[in-house]
């Protein structure tokens, strides 16, 4: 889980927000996600046809894999499809309630888009992504797309 310990930290720091929730149960919800976007998200699709795509590229490791981006989409969309359903009756991860699950796999979300993944086939995780993207904060430290471009 990356950088998840400084989420838990910073989430610790202010109790109040709810970003780690008190509850215990609603704590193992958020460590779930957390633990699903590691594992999946990062490091069996979103996170390899990046690696594919750019970081092999910028490192001198010679072409992409096609196979591997093709594995990667793959994965992407069995992932998306769980994660689309979750949401379906939900506002944010864990229910009506914004935590460090939110932040954690919105960030490859962004990703996802920025790598040019079949988004708009997940329209929950859209829907949920749109209301995440609207946050002062969230729009605070993303870099817009037509900055990117220049």
């Amino acid at each position: 889980m990356r950088l998840d310990t400084y989420d838990f930290y910073l989430a610790s720091k202010k109790p109040p927000s709810g970003l780690w929730p008190s509850d215990v149960k609603r704590q193992a919800d958020v460590l779930r996600w957390l633990a699903r976007e590691s594992a999946h998200w990062d490091a069996e699709s979103i996170g390899m046809v990046g690696y594919e795509k750019t970081s092999r590229r910028v490192l001198g490791l010679g072409p992409a894999d096609p196979a591997f981006i093709a594995r990667g989409e793959q994965n992407f969309d069995r992932f998306a499809a769980v994660l689309n359903q979750h949401l379906k009756s939900r506002t944010w991860l864990t229910g009506n309630d914004l935590t460090i699950a939110d932040f954690s796999v919105g960030g490859m979300t962004y990703f996802a888009m920025r790598l040019e993944l079949p988004m708009t086939k997940f329209p929950e995780i859209s829907r949920w992504y749109d209301r995440l993207a609207g946050l002062p904060g969230w729009q605070a430290s993303t870099v817009r797309p037509s900055v990117l471009r220049s």
